[in-house]
């Protein structure tokens, strides 16, 4: 077990994390933060190409994110046809944060955010269920129980993926450094055979697999037939 809660370690961390990855990188409160932002071209090019994969398959459907932060991405996917945006996070302060900056907006009648473990989810239906880095941060009973929930509809999942690179090291030593030493809280690395028999543990055929090199570690796992952006 880690020595700090991860609930605790996400209300710490994550509206910070948000703001030097994606928002602005020049003014987050750290060096160290502010260098990591700079060079995390990887994960805004993540998001961007997370939208345009999934945009063919928004129009009436219900969405979910989980691990969903301060809901970056409700505003877009409903704009791209999403009948219903539902996200779901551990931290309260990106719940509220979330509901804050969407308080207002055209559809918010269409947008839901609520506070919950990963392990409390329902059943989703037929809804798209997705995320963006929360499998790094999740045991592998987690990481089932999402499949199992999404069984009836379908999934679209962004994993640092298990490989020896320059950039996979730097990443590990930037873990260490800033907080995993401290905390002893540190993301995970899954292999596509990893995901497969994760997949198969709850009863779902092998995924397909995204890769871009501009992801650099990053991939997505995805019951969905892609159109290649």
């Amino acid at each position: 077990m880690p020595a700090i809660d991860p609930r605790t370690f996400w209300n710490d961390k994550i509206l910070g994390w948000e703001e030097s990855r994606y928002l602005a990188p020049s003014k987050a409160a750290t060096f160290v933060e502010r260098m990591a932002g700079r060079i995390s071209s990887s994960l805004r090019f993540r998001l961007d190409a997370a939208v345009r994969l999934l945009a063919p398959h928004l129009p009436g459907r219900q969405v979910v994110e989980l691990g969903c932060g301060s809901g970056l991405l409700a505003e877009r996917l409903i704009s791209l046809g999403a009948a219903g945006y539902r996200g779901i996070d551990i931290a309260d302060r990106a719940i509220a944060e979330a509901r804050y900056r969407h308080a207002g907006s055209p559809s918010d009648n269409l947008m839901t955010f609520e506070v919950a473990p990963v392990l409390d989810v329902r059943p989703q239906g037929d809804a798209l269920v997705f995320s963006l880095g929360l499998f790094d941060w999740l045991s592998p009973e987690e990481i089932c129980h999402i499949f199992t929930i999404s069984r009836q509809g379908h999934y679209f999942h962004a994993v640092a993926e298990r490989r020896l690179s320059a950039q996979q090291l730097i990443h590990r030593a930037y873990v260490h450094f800033s907080y995993g030493r401290r905390t002893g809280y540190r993301p995970q690395y899954h292999s596509v055979a990893d995901i497969d028999a994760l997949l198969g543990r709850s009863g779902l055929p092998p995924a397909t697999v995204y890769r871009n090199a501009r992801m650099r570690f990053g991939i997505f796992v995805t019951d969905l037939a892609l159109e290649r952006p």
